[in-house]
């Protein structure tokens, strides 16, 4: 997976997903939701539905964008090892 930074500033992030699908891009925009109340944005935006790559826009009131992409990708990498786990359980 390629992420590349499209924009940075203190409140506000965009990152570019090369080849990446909808479902992980929406899974991270929601994890970063339901991981922090006080966020003023986080949307995905695909300008061509076959020539152009996802891009994630996150705002924060007070907190680094970054550190909250990060604290929900934590969180859905310890979700899909939980259920690695009850899968092998089967």
């Amino acid at each position: 997976m390629t992420i590349k930074i499209r924009g940075k500033g203190k409140n506000k992030l965009k990152l570019e997903f090369e080849d990446e699908g909808f479902s992980l891009v929406n899974l991270l925009r929601h994890k970063i939701w339901d991981l922090n109340p006080d966020i003023d944005k986080a949307e995905y935006e695909k300008s061509h539905a076959y020539l152009d790559n996802l891009r994630l826009l996150v705002e924060t009131k007070d907190s680094d964008p970054v550190e909250e992409v990060v604290k929900a990708a934590e969180e859905i990498k310890a979700e899909c090892d939980d259920l690695i786990k009850e899968a092998k359980g089967l």
